[in-house]
């Protein structure tokens, strides 16, 4: 007689709840081999494009000068190469477009009692000489409204003025030797030399340039703050890309002169807690929004902070495009080439990239890297202490908590 085998209730949830503490007790060993040891892999070569875009602060070798002046008269153009000596702008106390027009009214209200004594005594009729010295000086006067509104070209301004009142004078001086002489006449001349001497002489002031480099109008006050590279801060460069316009003061002239015209730095700041990062010592290929063509610069600082990574990157190039910019939108690319591990194979603390490597006794090490270039899921690292030496096939941990660590 065959015996049958039933299984009861009990039996079927005591063997359920064995296997389900089974199935927890692997779980919860891989969990805690996990946690000990971490996910490990090797150190391998690769090359990854990496691409970083962030907004820049424009640095250049710079000399800002202030003079008090109420009124100014630029000789040169904006970004004119100047030398040491070179005259940049005459200066007022006064406003100059003012004194400019009493001295041409006073000639045009003498004109007016010349010509119509001239016209009286010669039948109505002007000489030749004296309608074509009319012609010049209404086209001067023109040309001189243009300029001083910036349709031509400033530094020719001087020169126009100089004709305007060599013409007014010589159709004054025409007029005046072929009528008599009345102390009505002289009295006129002699007010219009006398304001002439005070216009040319007494009150204006020339401007000589310093230095020898590229000249500029204009000023943004950061000038003296960005001069020396090796002192810029996160909270420096941050506070100057939130301000980045140009300010004027128009109780004063300014002036700048680019010293060095082809060298000059973009300062900008990434995440301290990403790892699109760059690496000092490094050249890498960018481009500035607005501006054409391709740049190449050597990231010459890294400074680690929790609140962000600060970069210098020294250009060799022209300045001229960036002379009056100071915040630029930039895209830096690479193409690194290293030893290469995942993202998450990172550790990052105030700022610092961390790897964990096997070391000799089989422990880990904490490691500080830097980051040639990453590609949003692998980073290219080389050991930021010279004596360590990462090599290919070098095993590496994922990070675990620091609390782990301590207990391990």
């Amino acid at each position: 007689m065959e015996r049958s085998f039933r299984i009861n209730k009990r039996f079927f949830w005591l063997l359920l709840a064995g296997i389900v503490l089974l199935v927890l007790f692997v779980v919860g060993a891989v969990y805690l081999l996990r946690r000990v040891t971490g996910n490990v892999r090797r150190l391998s070569y690769t090359t990854i494009y990496s691409e970083v875009e962030s907004e820049a602060v424009v640095v250049r070798n710079e000399r800002l000068f202030t003079e008090q002046a109420s009124e100014s008269r630029i000789l040169l153009n904006e970004g004119a190469l100047v030398s040491e000596g070179d005259a940049v702008a005459v200066l007022y106390p006064y406003s100059y477009e003012s004194a400019l027009q009493t001295i041409c009214t006073k000639e045009a209200e003498l004109y007016t009692t010349l010509e119509s004594q001239m016209r009286t005594a010669n039948g109505g009729m002007l000489p030749d000489a004296i309608v074509q010295y009319s012609a010049g000086i209404a086209a001067l006067s023109d040309q001189m409204r243009a300029s001083a509104h910036g349709e031509a070209d400033p530094e020719t301004y001087s020169l126009l003025e100089s004709q305007l009142i060599a013409l007014l004078e010589m159709r004054r001086s025409v007029l005046v030797a072929q009528l008599p002489a009345s102390e009505q006449i002289n009295a006129a001349v002699a007010e219009i030399d006398a304001l002439k001497q005070n216009f040319e002489t007494k009150n204006a002031r020339t401007v000589y340039s310093e230095f020898n480099g590229y000249i500029s109008f204009y000023s943004d006050a950061n000038e003296e703050t960005l001069r020396d590279v090796s002192q810029l801060t996160v909270p420096l460069v941050k506070r100057i890309l939130n301000s980045p316009s140009i300010s004027m003061d128009n109780e004063n002239f300014y002036y700048r002169v680019v010293t060095d015209r082809s060298n000059w730095y973009l300062a900008f700041v990434v995440s301290g807690t990403d790892v699109q990062r760059l690496m000092p010592g490094l050249s890498y290929s960018f481009t500035i929004k607005g501006v054409q063509g391709a740049y190449q610069g050597t990231i010459i600082t890294e400074k680690d902070t929790a609140s962000g990574v600060l970069y210098v990157m020294q250009v060799a190039s022209d300045v001229r495009p960036l002379l009056t910019t100071r915040v630029v939108e930039i895209s830096v690319q690479n193409n690194a080439t290293g030893l290469y591990i995942p993202n998450e194979y990172i550790q990052i603390t105030d700022g610092v990239p961390y790897i964990f490597v096997k070391s000799t006794d089989g422990s880990y090490q904490k490691i500080a890297v830097y980051i040639a270039g990453s590609d949003g899921d692998n980073a290219v690292v080389s050991a930021r202490d010279s004596t360590i030496t990462l090599f290919e096939g070098l095993k590496v941990r994922m990070p675990i908590e620091e609390k782990d660590e301590e207990e391990n």
